[in-house]
């Protein structure tokens, strides 16, 4: 069980830390359209997928398809919205409904494919 909690707990840390930094201590990023979306729905394609993996470690039983998708999605999207919203009480940071949408597509993205990979029985999950 551990070797499923440390991964998703250090992930979420790591998102709330990078997420919650003052701006001006943020490293340059590069000038790329879109980067900065890229990076939100990478952060919360891992955080849900590694919490998804937390919560099934009963083996291969089926899931419960709506249970399943309602958990996770609202964990994904509650904590997505959270972060955006705290975001405008930082220094050098701000609300943005662009990284909000990519912090939301990235844990529907993330879920979605644990759920296929959990049903394909993958090594991944």
């Amino acid at each position: 069980m551990i070797h499923r909690i440390l991964p998703a707990v250090l992930w979420l840390l790591f998102i709330l830390l990078a997420t919650l930094t003052p701006g001006q201590q943020l490293p340059k990023t590069p000038d790329v359209i879109g980067f900065d979306k890229l990076v939100h729905f990478g952060l919360f394609f891992v955080l849900t997928f590694l919490w998804n993996r937390v919560r099934t470690t009963t083996g291969w039983a089926e899931l419960n398809k709506v249970k399943f998708i309602t958990k996770y999605l609202v964990f994904g999207i509650l904590i997505a919205i959270l972060v955006e919203y705290l975001q405008q009480y930082i220094p050098g940071r701000s609300f943005d409904y662009g990284d909000m949408i990519a912090n939301i597509m990235g844990g529907t993205i993330g879920t979605a494919c644990f759920y296929i990979l959990h049903k394909k029985q993958s090594s991944l999950v």
